[in-house]
């Protein structure tokens, strides 16, 4: 997913080149690897319009919120840090102070009228927009200067907006829904039989044994200590009466002592025995008191995969509950992969061995068979039509059709997947249609806007690629 999201970069931030007002508090971003050579307030300054750090930190809250909808709401700032969106959002907070810029030198200015007609469309009343500032510790001069900038760029953005002409929302349309007579066979991989030998196995095995590693293992030494321990049910009654608030339904209605009182016991379990679970992990520290010592790759029953990575990342670990007991550990050795014998990866050359030659026999098939299959006729087919692909799986057949209309052979084959192919899709193109005027006429809107979006995206592309040579910019970030 990240290299997906590498890739199309540019899409998902295609939009956001202005600092949105965003209705919850501006989050922190991690300006440790940038260096200031200015006030700590100003990053950029293009002409006379300065890019401020509460600019920037609005840009990079937008495009977080962009990417992290395109990751179901999965993205994290270790995985945003890789993906370069300090940089990205600098640019666009940039960018944003160019059209600030040309707006000014254009004669565009924003009135109090048009800030305050703005903050009722945002709140509807005074009273919600004092609550707001007061929830945030937000000042009112600060957020209407802030509002001020968007305005200013909204206004230079309405002044140069352009409609589509007919020909380009045609051209757009032709682009979207041109359409095939398409005729298929699709060969699967698991249909072909292969047989193998001995000595072949043993070949692939020569060739490639470097390929077949022991899995990665880790010699620790650890203490558990379980929390079964006997406790009496008025300890229990009063542990829960002092933290009766942390026991609650998914209705977030507190828990009755009976319906909790096995969490309850586990906790004071935990509560009574974390004394002893801290003395054990000092002593383990210096290689003392009772420890098991057991070897184990990354994933293992002992030690959950998360607290896994926190052991090899700083060699011990601090005492935490898992599967009701007590775990303390510490890294005694790291022991690297080697080859595996013949015997050990056997199997698994086997399996390896029968794919790589399945894939061969499926490749050779596709040609022998490309110009003289008969198979499926699907009709005029789009590219959007990937539900009349019945025999392939609905992702696979979204690929062969993006791939099919980027093609220029009106007979051949596709793999799929392309890098490990698990079918062959032959295909037959009868006829073409420049423009399947039923899927237009049903997407006529989508179109509209999709082809007004792109020129104006153009435009404005070009339009600050031009500004950047006019203004002076100065970057006062060093990396």
């Amino acid at each position: 997913m990240i290299e997906w999201m590498q890739t199309h970069r540019k899409w998902l931030v295609i939009t956001i080149w202005i600092a949105t007002i965003a209705f919850i508090g501006a989050g922190f971003v991690g300006w440790g690897q940038f260096q200031f050579n200015k006030s700590s307030s100003t990053v950029a300054k293009v002409g006379n319009t300065e890019v401020t750090v509460k600019d920037w930190q609005k840009m990079y809250q937008n495009i977080f919120e962009e990417y992290n909808k395109a990751l179901n709401g999965k993205l994290d700032e270790a995985t945003a840090k890789k993906l370069g969106l300090e940089k990205i959002a600098l640019q666009r907070a940039i960018q944003a102070a160019i059209l600030q810029e040309y707006a000014k030198n254009l004669d565009l200015y924003v009135t109090q009228e048009d800030v305050a007609k703005k903050i009722l469309e945002y709140f509807k009343d005074e009273k919600t927009y004092k609550l707001y500032l007061k929830n945030t510790g937000q000042k009112a001069a600060d957020f209407e200067e802030e509002l001020k900038k968007q305005l200013l760029i909204e206004k230079l953005l309405k002044y140069l907006h352009i409609k589509p002409k007919k020909t380009e929302i045609l051209s757009i349309a032709s682009a979207l829904y041109n359409a095939d007579n398409l005729e298929i066979k699709i060969l699967n991989k698991e249909n072909i039989n292969i047989s193998l030998n001995e000595k072949e196995i043993k070949e692939f095995w020569e060739k490639n044994k470097n390929s077949y590693l022991s899995a990665e293992k880790y010699k620790i030494a650890f203490v558990k200590i379980p929390l079964n321990q006997p406790v009496k049910e008025s300890e229990l009654k009063s542990f829960y009466e002092e933290n009766k608030l942390n026991y609650k339904n998914q209705k977030g209605e507190i828990l009755s002592f009976e319906k909790a009182k096995e969490e309850v016991k586990k906790d004071y379990s935990a509560h009574k025995l974390k004394k002893e679970a801290i003395i054990a992990y000092k002593k383990l520290k210096n290689s003392q008191g009772n420890y098991v010592i057991q070897t184990v790759t990354k994933n293992n029953d002992i030690i959950p995969n998360d607290k896994m990575q926190t052991l090899l990342a700083e060699g011990y670990l601090k005492p935490f509950v898992y599967k009701n007991s007590y775990i303390t550990a510490k890294l005694i050795e790291e022991i690297k992969p080697k080859p595996l014998s013949f015997e050990e990866a056997k199997s698994q050359v086997i399996k390896d061995l029968i794919d790589k030659k399945a894939t061969l026999a499926l490749i050779e098939n596709a040609k022998k068979m490309v110009t003289t299959f008969k198979g499926e006729n699907l009709g005029f087919i789009t590219k959007y039509d990937a539900n009349k692909i019945k025999k392939l799986p609905p992702l696979y057949a979204q690929e062969f059709l993006f791939i099919l209309f980027k093609s220029q052979n009106p007979n051949s084959f596709v793999l799929l997947p392309q890098e490990n192919p698990k079918y062959a899709v032959l295909y037959r193109i009868k006829e073409q249609k420049l423009l399947d005027k039923q899927k237009f006429e049903q997407n006529r809107q989508y179109v509209y806007s999709l082809t007004e979006a792109l020129i104006n995206e153009e435009l404005l592309s070009d339009l600050i690629k031009e500004l950047s040579q006019k203004y002076e910019i100065v970057n006062y970030i060093k990396d």
